[in-house]
């Protein structure tokens, strides 16, 4: 099919990239100002991210399919799978920037306890019903103490960064559903039939995660995806409010 080409890893990410990087120019939003705590901030996080990545990698719990990317490769990880944790971390906090500046009310301003709560007791449960899926039982461990962290230290941006997560669950459903099944569109909502997928960039060993899938994307990759968005901007607020407070005493 047209989109089944050798640099298409690398064009989803560019794709996820190219708007929110154009934008940051916005006189509204003016995300580059952000650009000195995003760029310190990301390299911390996605270096853990990426020795997390690789380590998962050499013990075969996720796989890189070679026919979609370009080539060049560093401890095992494509490129492509590197440029994965500067691009969609920016698009993200790109997002909740504009958020911040654009959604005057925060309907879930009211709610983010309720919601952290919530998501507290599910990564525990996640936790003890798939502890030996290694996969979704590290990722939920280390989601739940994040969110225990930040029941006293987040309170004052928790709302923010719900709402950005809840309006990025449709990019990312699609973008990394490409990743997880070409024709991810052709797959039912929710359903447990990973053999079915034929054709993916990224793969999973099913005995590692829940077996659920959205389309083709593994379930447990919403817990994933929060955790990245949630550390970058906890490490991106902190060095705000540090620098606020430096400036307020100066």
């Amino acid at each position: 099919m047209w989109y089944e080409f050798q640099g298409l890893y690398l064009a989803v990410n560019l794709g996820c990239l190219a708007l929110p990087l154009l934008l940051s120019f916005d006189k509204n939003v003016q995300f580059y100002k952000q650009w000195k705590y995003f760029f310190r901030v990301n390299v911390a996080v996605a270096a853990f991210f990426i020795v997390w990545d690789a380590v998962f990698t050499k013990m075969g719990i996720w796989a890189f399919n070679p026919d979609y990317f370009l080539g060049p490769s560093l401890w095992g990880l494509p490129f492509e799978e590197l440029l994965f944790f500067v691009c969609i971390p920016y698009s993200s906090v790109f997002t909740y920037f504009s958020l911040q500046h654009y959604v005057k009310r925060n309907p879930l301003q009211h709610a983010e306890s309720t919601l952290s709560i919530s998501a507290i007791l599910i990564c525990a449960a996640l936790v003890v019903v798939f502890f030996p899926c290694t996969y979704i039982a590290l990722t939920s461990f280390l989601t739940l103490i994040w969110l225990v962290w930040a029941q006293r230290n987040a309170k004052p941006f928790m709302a923010d960064l719900w709402l950005a997560f809840f309006v990025l669950l449709v990019p990312f459903v699609i973008s990394n559903g490409i990743l997880t099944g070409l024709s991810f569109w052709e797959f039912p909502f929710i359903h447990n039939d990973a053999a079915a997928i034929t054709d993916q960039i990224v793969w999973y060993h099913p005995g590692h995660n829940t077996g659920w899938r959205i389309f083709t994307m593994p379930a447990d990759d919403l817990v994933y995806g929060f955790l990245l968005i949630a550390m970058h901007i906890a490490g991106i607020e902190t060095l705000r409010k540090r620098d606020a407070e430096k400036e307020r005493l100066s």
